[in-house]
């Protein structure tokens, strides 16, 4: 069964990117623009990984990491929260305060996103 990752981001060229780089990694991939549409999408895929921009329109990307880590279905979801905008030690804290398990930085390094990924799964 492969594994089910959800990506949450407005930039459509960053979502296309990471679908493609997932779904050639063997991943059920989902996808969504904005906050709501994101918690929808993972109430329903239940997935193993969200990947979600911090700055997001209609639910900000903190407001639903804690709303996913507060659903007792979804808490053992992974999220990693990535930016472009929110550089900086603090943003790594609000990331962490809110119940993110991983915070990176845009622009993206896909191996480094890749490995991380793949540690949060053998974890499992």
């Amino acid at each position: 069964m492969s594994k089910k990752i959800v990506v949450i981001d407005d930039d459509r060229i960053t979502l296309t990117m990471l679908e493609m780089v997932f779904s050639r990694h063997g991943f059920q991939v989902f996808s969504a623009q904005d906050g709501a549409e994101g918690y929808e999408l993972v109430q329903k895929e239940k997935p193993d990984i969200l990947i979600s921009d911090m700055l997001l329109p209609k639910i900000h990307g903190t407001e639903l990491c804690k709303k996913i880590k507060e659903t007792p279905e979804l808490k053992q979801t992974k999220v990693i929260l990535m930016t472009a905008v929110y550089k900086g030690p603090s943003f790594r804290f609000e990331a962490r305060d809110c119940g993110a398990d991983d915070f990176i930085e845009k622009p993206l390094d896909m191996k480094d996103l890749l490995s991380r990924i793949d540690k949060f799964l053998k974890k499992e």
